[in-house]
Parts: C-alpha cells; sequence; structure tokens
C-alpha cells in the first residue's frame, strides 16, 4: 500500500518511477544511465531515502566509480540543490550518495505523506543532479576498460 501511495504521488510530477508496480520490498529502483548504478528509494521502520546505489559487482569498481563521482560532488550537491550524505562504504562491496529522512515509519500510514512528499521530491532532484556524472562515468568506465 505504501508502494502503491508513492508510485501514485510520484508519477503525478515525473515519469521516473512509471513503469515500476508497487513491492512487497521495502524500496524499488530505477536505472539512471549506466549498469549497476542504480536511483533507489527506500522506506523502512525509522528512515525514508532516495539514493544512488553502486554495485557492479566488483569492490573495487564499485569504489573507483564512488570516488570518481565523489570528483564532482561540488557539482552534483550545486545541482540537487544542497548537501547529500557520501558513504563509501569502504568495508563492503557497494557504495552508496543518499539523502534521508528521519524518525518517519512506513508502518505508520500518519508518516505516509511527510515521506512520500520527501521521497519524490528528493528522487527528482538526485536524477538531475547525476544525470550528467553518470554519463561521464561510463565514458570514464569504457575507457579504463580498453
Amino acid at each position: 500500500a505504501f508502494w502503491k501511495e508513492f508510485l501514485s504521488e510520484s508519477n503525478k510530477k515525473n515519469s521516473l518511477f512509471s513503469n515500476i508496480s508497487p513491492s512487497k520490498d521495502n524500496w524499488c529502483g530505477i536505472g539512471i544511465g549506466m549498469s549497476g548504478v542504480n536511483l533507489n528509494v527506500v522506506a523502512t521502520q525509522k528512515y525514508g531515502r532516495a539514493e544512488i546505489y553502486i554495485n557492479r559487482g566488483s569492490q573495487e569498481e564499485n569504489k573507483e566509480c564512488f570516488d570518481f563521482l565523489e570528483t564532482m560532488k561540488s557539482e552534483i550537491e550545486a545541482t540537487f540543490g544542497g548537501e547529500l550524505i557520501w558513504e563509501r562504504m569502504s568495508d563492503k562491496v557497494s557504495s552508496r550518495i543518499k539523502a534521508q529522512i528521519d524518525d518517519v515509519n512506513m508502518f505508520d500510514k500518519s508518516d505516509w505523506s511527510k515521506m512520500i512528499s520527501f521521497m519524490v521530491d528528493v528522487s527528482e532532484r538526485m536524477t538531475k543532479a547525476f544525470k550528467n556524472p553518470v554519463k561521464k562515468l561510463n565514458l570514464y568506465v569504457k575507457k579504463q576498460a580498453n
């Protein structure tokens, strides 16, 4: 029910999640122009967030992708319109860059409006902010492979 409402609200503002069906997972995600680099929205009993999630399979490649995007941090955050939380997670395979709202619960319907409006807003802003940097990252990764 939460995702059905999220998708309905999101689809009123943009077409980012228009091809997504509600699921029983606590997240849903879309591609943003590069395999293994996705825009996910996540909802739990503690927070709602949108994140650029980097998992191309190899820890080394994921960290390289994260580091490449981080070189454009000021440009990305300027386009986003605020600070993001950059989590390289050096000890893990994946990395992420996120915007998060805390102290909300997807199982408390009274929190839905606040969570959903935040998640719709930041997912749209993150898509704009990461569009060109991910294109550059894709070219960089292809160049490294040759």
